[in-house]
């Protein structure tokens, strides 16, 4: 009997690795309407940036639903809507010639691929020119979907307890949505793209290679779960980085990455603050890591970034191969740097509080753990639960616990409910 149930339990898993995540691409859209229009800066704090908050539908359809949050990253601007986790994400540009701000881009449900194209006008009258002076409290978006109109009414800006206090809020591998997601996880694509969805995190997974290049990968075999049907089979650190660029692609065309490649396109192209690195634990991966990070580091202060980057460390032996490379946590004050790298524990907290880790990462099946949670924040460690997904429960933890982030394949039930709850 034992060996039926080992043997059911082998094509489950078999099954499992062999079914491959559909991808679903944004929709093209019809930018038409941003012919003529210049860009608007981001300026940080200013302009655009200043759209940031909570608006009603005050006119027309319901079918996107009727409340909204709006947060801008670098390049777009996304409203979140209360139903059904659709998020509205835009690309924007100014009219001279009136004084209007058009927005083009599309919709998308969060747990479902059904999605589709739509277009807002800012008239001048409704916002457009003191959007310019950073005014955001007479905009008034009106819109066309699906041949629907709907018009979005600024309502208030967030509190200045959510404001001050931006809950931490990470991308499961990077990805949007587990159903039919629009990139492949660990890919450039989902580093590129992530803030539109409204994290300021990822959560990606690291992996070496044969000639020890950490790479963002989450299974330990090339498999068509994640990758294209290819020539290559087995264990990824069985291949040198250069057969692995040639010969594999992940399900969307796009090559696996190296970790230096994601840190520089994380901090040169997003506005995103955190990097969690889960180390997966090849051996002496530490030595490797470290000078990719540290240099990470020093270009992010070149470019007035405040980042934070930092190892995973899921196990007792990842916690192991960390004090092989002691320079990782400690630095060295022989060498140019002289400053630890930042870890996160994910076992207990007794575990973060002995690596001197500033993070603990807990599953979210463990509960709320408030004295747990109490005294991280009494080590001046912060807490990120992982992996939560049902809307029910990312609503309970945040309401009824003290997490300073989550990790979660849903971002957009996080980001409406906590900007709207705090």
């Amino acid at each position: 009997m034992k060996n039926v149930y080992s043997l059911l339990l082998f094509l489950s898993l078999f099954l499992l690795s062999c079914t491959q995540s559909e991808i679903t691409t944004p929709p093209a859209g019809d930018d038409t309407v941003l012919i003529g229009t210049v860009s608007i800066p981001f300026n940080g704090g200013a302009t655009i940036k200043s759209m940031e908050g909570v608006y009603n539908l005050s006119d027309g359809s319901d079918g996107l639903g009727n409340h909204f949050v709006c947060k801008v990253s670098k390049y777009k601007v996304t409203f979140f809507s209360k139903k059904e986790g659709i998020h509205i994400l835009l690309k924007y540009g100014y009219k001279t010639s009136d004084g209007s701000i058009k927005f083009s881009g599309f919709w998308r449900k969060t747990e479902s691929p059904t999605q589709g194209t739509i277009q807002f006008s800012v008239s001048a009258a409704n916002g457009g020119n003191n959007l310019l002076d950073g005014i955001a409290t007479s905009m008034k978006l009106v819109g066309l979907f699906s041949g629907e109109s709907m018009t979005l009414q600024y309502e208030r800006p967030f509190t200045a307890f959510a404001a001050a206090n931006p809950f931490m809020v990470f991308a499961h591998h990077g990805i949007q949505t587990t159903v039919d997601p629009p990139f492949a996880e660990n890919s450039l694509n989902v580093i590129l793209n992530g803030e539109d969805y409204g994290v300021n995190g990822l959560e990606l997974d690291v992996r070496m290679t044969k000639d020890n290049v950490p790479i963002l990968i989450h299974d330990p075999t090339i498999n068509i779960r994640l990758t294209r049907k290819g020539p290559l089979f087995g264990f990824w650190d069985q291949y040198n980085y250069a057969v692995i660029a040639n010969f594999v692609q992940l399900i969307d065309g796009q090559q696996v990455p190296r970790v230096e490649d994601a840190l520089n396109a994380f901090i040169d192209e997003t506005t995103m603050k955190y990097f969690w690195m889960d180390i997966k634990g090849n051996e002496g991966i530490f030595k490797y890591l470290e000078p990719i990070v540290r240099k990470a580091y020093e270009r992010a202060i070149a470019q007035g970034r405040d980042v934070v980057i930092f190892a995973g460390l899921p196990s007792s032996d990842v916690i192991d191969m960390l004090n092989e490379q002691p320079t990782y946590k400690a630095g060295d004050s022989t060498q140019v740097y002289s400053y630890s790298l930042p870890t996160l524990a994910e076992e207990t907290i007794d575990k973060a509080i002995d690596t001197d880790s500033q993070f603990f990462g807990p599953r979210y099946t463990l509960g709320l753990l408030l004295p747990e949670v109490e005294k991280a924040h009494a080590n001046n460690i912060k807490v990120i639960s992982w992996t939560l997904n049902s809307k029910g429960l990312i609503v309970n933890y945040l309401q009824n616990g003290k997490f300073d982030g989550m990790i979660t394949d849903y971002p957009a039930y996080v980001v409406y409910n906590y900007y709207t709850m705090y």
